[in-house]
């Protein structure tokens, strides 16, 4: 492998860090527009179809656009996109209010803070264990060198990755207390008690991978994980699946955990006095961190880039084209599918009480996770 320079590093790493920013910022917007599509399903009603307007103009011209495209079968698919797109031009064109009695400095901070945590998590997130393509040797400065299918290869990755989404908490926290209002105030003290609470959980969970793997790098867990795993491995790593990701819907506040946003007591919870893009980084902190979640489960419990679940790929020779080796298409299409049973659960189940919630965590979930744990150690001292 060529050694790349200082510059190289530099202009590589720059590259793959807006490829990544490209990839959120395309599969956040879809994915809002696929849970207005999959809940409208499930809910046997249209959605929003309309642009409120005039008939002539711009808007008349999407409303009798958005009528034609729900006489086409495949078109009627993606029928309301318009609408979809009416509502990023709204939140970047809506008047920002800070309210008088607020901390000015910390408000404004405080959703900043939740979305940066969000995104840089994926600086240690590995979406192919290898080079997906090699640059012409006629491009400048990086020519001949792998465009790799991560940002940085560290030993620590999963360290830096729990560190880091912890501080999202943070935005939501100083985002509620620095509105100087109750509701918001409310849904603060709510969100850092039950992330505080699913975050024990979820990374004893993470310790199952860990523990098997016996190594902490994002790459080398992945790859043990999925395909050097004996098959008692099996059932551990399913549990851990389904405690991680159950605590994944708690972490990001999603339905039946959405107790810091509940409507029903507390109008919007901890963003009710934001507007604007300040209401729409929490939006996006939200959305993103369902992809961190979803792409934390589908590595370290699902395969990653390899095709079968909890283990099983160790039983499929490496020699089998497509599915004998690593590709980056297994690891997305589970992004996206985990993605879609984020929406699907939050049309079918309803929201837990808080004592309830709280119960689950600690009466439940985390002796599971200690069993399950104790139980990995065992396996792995088998393997050795």
């Amino acid at each position: 492998m060529q050694t790349m320079t200082l510059s190289q590093t530099c202009v590589m790493a720059i590259l793959q860090a807006i490829a990544v920013v490209i990839f959120i910022f395309i599969v956040v917007p879809l994915t809002t527009f696929a849970e207005r599509k999959v809940l409208g399903y499930l809910q046997d009603r249209l959605g929003a179809t309309r642009i409120a307007g005039s008939r002539n103009g711009l808007t008349g011209f999407l409303n009798r656009g958005m009528w034609k495209m729900g006489k086409v079968p495949f078109l009627s698919i993606v029928r309301g996109l318009p609408m979809f797109i009416g509502d990023i031009i709204k939140l970047l064109v809506k008047e920002d209010i800070i309210p008088d009695k607020a901390d000015r400095a910390i408000f404004i901070i405080a959703p900043a803070l939740s979305m940066v945590a969000s995104v840089v998590v994926f600086a240690a997130i590995s979406f192919y264990p290898g080079a997906l393509f090699t640059f012409p040797r006629c491009v400048p400065v990086i020519g001949g060198l792998p465009f790799t299918g991560f940002i940085t290869n560290m030993n620590v990755g999963l360290l830096f990755i729990l560190g880091i989404a912890s501080v999202g908490v943070y935005g939501i926290v100083l985002g509620a207390w620095s509105s100087n209002s109750k509701f918001p105030l409310l849904g603060g003290l709510r969100s850092a008690a039950q992330i505080v609470s699913y975050e024990v959980p979820l990374t004893l969970s993470l310790m199952v991978p860990v523990v098997l793997s016996g190594s902490l790098n994002f790459n080398e867990m992945t790859r043990m994980v999925a395909t050097q795993m004996p098959i008692w491995a099996v059932p551990l790593l399913f549990v851990g699946f389904f405690v991680y990701f159950t605590c994944g819907f708690a972490e990001t506040n999603r339905m039946p955990f959405d107790m810091p946003e509940a409507e029903n007591e507390l109008v919007a919870g901890f963003h009710t006095e934001y507007s604007g893009m300040k209401f729409g980084f929490f939006y996006l902190a939200e959305y993103i961190n369902m992809i961190v979640v979803a792409a934390l489960a589908s590595a370290f419990f699902l395969g990653g880039p390899f095709l079968l679940p909890f283990g099983l790929q160790s039983f499929v020779p490496a020699t089998w084209p497509l599915i004998g080796g690593p590709n980056v298409i297994w690891f997305l299409l589970k992004i996206f599918f985990l993605l879609f049973t984020f929406i699907w659960v939050r049309g079918t189940i309803p929201r837990y009480r808080y004592d309830q919630i709280m119960a689950i965590a600690w009466k439940y979930l985390i002796p599971f996770t200690l069993v399950d744990v104790a139980l990995a150690a065992v396996v792995r001292f088998t393997m050795a």
